[in-house]
């Protein structure tokens, strides 16, 4: 019984892990992309519509784990990001995105038991 919990425990919290990365981490993208990426991950709004806007940290992923490492709570790190805005003329599931580089950005990343969970907000630097 308690090797079945602990497994649980283990898949739910990878599956958080996978969720943060595959919603806001990425090697490298383009503003242009923004349509093509938010498909192929699937990315979906609160409802299962188009998602109004997302961020992608660039370049991150190794980053994003050695921020939450051990910790619970927000950090305050620097990424350079693209953001992708849904072009509300576009419907479920035929969703378009315009996206934009911000460039770098103060990211807020809440982690939770060393995993990240959520992304809280970005602030232009300067």
């Amino acid at each position: 019984m308690k090797v079945q919990i602990v497994c649980l425990l283990l898949g739910l919290l990878s599956a958080v892990d996978l969720d943060f990365y595959q919603k806001h981490v990425i090697e490298n993208m383009q503003p242009d992309e923004c349509t093509t990426v938010m498909q192929t991950r699937h990315i979906k709004g609160l409802f299962g519509g188009c998602k109004k806007v997302n961020t992608f940290l660039l370049g991150a992923h190794q980053k994003v784990q050695d921020i939450c490492a051990g910790i619970s709570g927000q950090k305050i790190v620097n990424f350079n990001v693209v953001v992708c805005k849904h072009d509300d003329s576009s419907l479920h599931p035929n969703c378009i995105y315009a996206g934009q580089t911000l460039g770098l950005e103060i990211v807020v990343i809440r982690c939770k038991d060393g995993v990240p969970v959520h992304l809280d907000k970005t602030v232009q630097i300067g």
